[in-house]
């Protein structure tokens, strides 16, 4: 036996310490026959074995679930108890919920394992394999991290690159999506040790196995072209130039991406929503009406798709309707240094209108070192405030409002190491009643006022600061709006106050992450929105521009929801 292998296995025994190390197949006989798409199948180690009974009470009666597995065993030695399960308990869905006994000196064995159970769940008849990923033990949410062994720390270290194996799988197995643990439990509160849950953890567990599992038997297949009506119906004019949308993917099965486009013309090619596997993500955009009057909505991998109307841009207003197209990718070597300003000229994208001008874009920001990006107008300063601040390993979609300079340029600036995309989806010409400016700042409540209550709404002024005119000039601004230190996962909203609560969600967050949405948002009658959030956290507003006659608004009305 090797040195590295005998502390591997002095490892995995204490991670087994305390929990009951027969193997088991947890089952109870049912006189009727479930269907097999209520038929569950789990194979865990002693994580998952921690929650049988609030999973059972999770996926309720109607489910016959059955768990196996045994403590401080790798996938590869589970699979055998995979097999051993009856040919009549499985159904259409497995979870599998090992990893936690890591071999971190082997990443290809892991890699090996996954195909060896998915290979296995399948030759089963099973349809749909969900992977739950490793919590990942951090010092600021486990406070004993400082006496752990240098072993432990090794291995609770390589957890996010065996979760991101897992989410790399999902490319190679089609059956394969992700139960994304990782993404959830970056708190306190939810387990007994590292990894081990409690009884909350247990059932906060168990709530999300059941939702993806449930949401991931009807997503739409990858390729799915969702078209939606809009002009000349739900409060839309037929004339109208331009919508004003909100998209959201829903329990993505992998990574990709939603595009927005008028019916009448072919899909372009770059995306206005990226996520990532597991993500529910929003981004707003502002997508041109053809003679139809409808938007066609694309999904490049199984996924559930929501969009939102919240206002138009009428006819005859400026805008100028634009074919969205790539103007500008860092390349993956040779990508600009570290604060460097890059200039992108936005006029020669075709049907740019004369500059300067205002553009629509959409810049695309995948995170190599934590940092924050500044859009903005070439020759002017740079903005105090970052159109988005980003985590280390962090992608996110900014839809911006910007003006160009006097030769159709804009400037991009990531401080931190990282990769952008930069592509345009429309302009306002000079006779629009649109008015863009560098980012500024209009609340930040940790500074003032206080954090945001769960479930309190909290009203934030914005026409008739120093950057937004008084009512009634402004009719809309381009807002970016950001929880930050939300300790668990939340659901936020921003509406006109003086029009009622949406039911739509604007964007959602998971725990202790900042999460942000940028988009154009009609004032109202007071020249307020109101923002709330399902948990308690600070929020920031930052303005980039207003508009008059060139924007409508209107309450938020969700057009598509394909999970109805």
């Amino acid at each position: 036996m090797n040195r590295r292998a005998g502390r591997w296995i002095a490892a995995l025994s204490l991670l087994a310490g305390g929990v009951a190390a027969a193997p088991r197949i947890d089952a109870a006989p049912r006189p009727t026959v479930v269907p097999a798409s209520n038929r569950l199948v789990m194979v865990s180690d002693s994580v998952g074995l921690g929650a049988i009974p609030q999973m059972k009470a999770a996926f309720g009666a109607a489910w016959q679930v059955t768990v196996t597995g045994k403590p401080g065993l790798f996938t590869e030695s589970l699979v055998g108890y995979a097999n051993a399960v009856p040919l009549g308990a499985y159904g259409d869905n497995a979870i599998v919920a090992t990893g936690y006994n890591y071999p971190y000196w082997d990443p290809s064995r892991f890699d090996r394992s996954i195909d060896q159970m998915v290979a296995a769940l399948k030759a089963k008849g099973v349809k749909r394999i969900f992977w739950v990923t490793m919590r990942e033990v951090k010092p600021a949410y486990y406070r004993f991290w400082n006496g752990l062994s240098a072993e432990y720390k090794r291995l609770y270290g390589a957890y996010p690159t065996a979760n991101n194996q897992l989410r790399r799988a999902t490319e190679r197995h089609p059956q394969l999506s992700i139960i994304d643990w990782a993404a959830v439990s970056d708190r306190v509160g939810l387990t007994s040790d590292p990894i081990h849950l409690n009884l909350f953890g247990a059932t906060t567990y168990a709530g999300l196995a059941r939702g993806t599992v449930v949401s991931g038997a009807t997503r739409k297949p990858a390729g799915t072209v969702s078209s939606i009506t809009i002009a000349g119906a739900r409060g839309v004019p037929a004339d109208a130039a331009a919508v004003s949308l909100n998209l959201t993917a829903m329990n993505p099965r992998r990574a990709g991406y939603l595009v927005a486009w008028p019916c009448d013309e072919s899909r372009p090619p770059v995306g206005h929503l990226w996520h990532q596997a597991g993500q529910t993500i929003s981004s707003p955009t502002v997508v041109p009406l053809g003679p139809s009057g409808t938007v066609c909505v694309f999904q490049s991998t199984d996924t559930h798709v929501a969009v939102d109307v919240n206002g138009w841009v009428p006819a005859g207003q400026g805008y100028v309707a634009m074919r969205s197209q790539p103007l500008w990718v860092t390349p993956v070597t040779g990508a600009p240094a570290p604060n460097a300003v890059t200039k992108v000229r936005l006029s020669s994208a075709v049907g740019a209108p004369t500059p300067p001008f205002t553009a629509v874009v959409n810049l695309r920001t995948q995170a190599v070192t934590g940092g924050d990006v500044r859009l903005f107008t070439c020759g002017t300063p740079l903005p105090l405030v970052p159109s988005r601040t980003l985590e280390t390993g962090q992608t996110q979609t900014l839809t911006q409002l910007v003006a160009t300079d006097a030769n159709g340029d804009v400037c991009v600036q990531y401080r931190g190491t990282g990769h952008q995309w930069l592509s345009i989806v429309g302009a306002f010409d000079a006779t629009a009643d649109v008015h863009p400016f560098p980012l500024r700042r209009i609340v930040d409540t940790r500074t003032t006022g206080g954090a945001l209550a769960a479930g309190q709404v909290r009203q934030v002024v914005v026409a008739g600061t120093p950057a937004v005119p008084a009512v009634p000039t402004a009719g809309g601004a381009w807002l970016t709006v950001t929880l930050l230190g939300a300790g668990d996962s939340s659901a936020v909203k921003m509406w006109p106050c003086s029009l009622p609560a949406p039911g739509s969600v604007y964007f959602y967050t998971v725990p202790n992450h900042a999460r942000s949405n940028a988009g154009l948002t009609g004032l109202g009658d007071t020249g307020r929105v109101c923002i709330s959030s399902t948990v308690a956290g600070h929020v920031t507003v930052d303005a980039s521009g207003w508009t008059g006659t060139s924007f409508t608004p209107m309450p938020w009305i969700r057009v598509l929801d394909t999970r109805a």
